[in-house]
């Protein structure tokens, strides 16, 4: 029930096509659709072409707020065009900005060919890069002063960062859905699911490949 615009250049055919036959981003879609509560506020970080974004404002209810971090510039003017198409631009505020724990209050962000290859410049070889402005998971909860909130994540590995710098942060969330990647460095997706296990902080809820819903346990 979703209209997309597909006409930023970053939309590859074949992203057109997982559109156009409904098997774009399947699994967050439908772990989205299912367990995202509708009571709270939501943070997503890798709001990419809003087809998420939107399935959760949808989702929500329509007091809630809804939190989109979004480090490409052309990917975050394609979002908000999207949510707005949509009528799912209330509640909403897109952050142009990267999750990172390095030091310093920019981050170098690789622009990648298409909407799905864009990453921090550190895991992304030779793609062009710009600075972007850097945020933490703890930061977004702070400044917006968030004590309930579900966290839907896509962002192409950067979630083994948020595990190893920010546990608290994440555990703080009421529910999680995460795409994990492979992160050179540290492992591949499946580490990373077993690694959140092991913290003895999270139930994993559900699983569809890569996809994960976690409810973090009660301090």
């Amino acid at each position: 029930g979703l209209i997309i615009d597909t006409s930023s250049p970053v939309v590859t055919p074949k992203i057109k096509a997982a559109l156009l036959l409904q098997g774009y981003e399947s699994g967050e879609y439908r772990f989205v659709r299912r367990y995202v509560p509708t009571d709270c506020d939501v943070i997503e970080l890798g709001g990419s072409l809003g087809v998420i974004s939107c399935t959760i404002r949808r989702r929500i209810d329509p007091a809630r707020r809804q939190f989109i971090v979004e480090a490409d510039p052309r990917l975050a003017k394609a979002l908000r065009r999207n949510l707005a198409i949509n009528h799912c631009d209330a509640n909403v505020e897109v952050i142009e900005a990267a999750i990172s724990y390095d030091p310093g209050d920019t981050v170098s962000f690789a622009l990648g060919e298409s909407s799905v290859s864009g990453r921090v410049a550190a895991d992304a070889g030779s793609l062009p890069t710009i600075e972007v402005p850097a945020c933490t998971l703890s930061q977004l909860i702070a400044r917006h002063n968030l004590t309930d909130f579900a966290l839907v994540s896509d962002i192409e590995g950067v979630e083994w960062r948020i595990l190893k710098n920010d546990l608290e942060a994440l555990a703080s969330a009421r529910m999680i859905v995460m795409e994990t990647h492979d992160s050179p460095g540290n492992g591949s997706y499946e580490d990373l699911i077993a690694a959140l296990q092991a913290t003895g902080r999270f139930d994993l809820i559900d699983r569809h490949g890569p996809v994960v819903v976690l409810k973090p346990k009660a301090a």
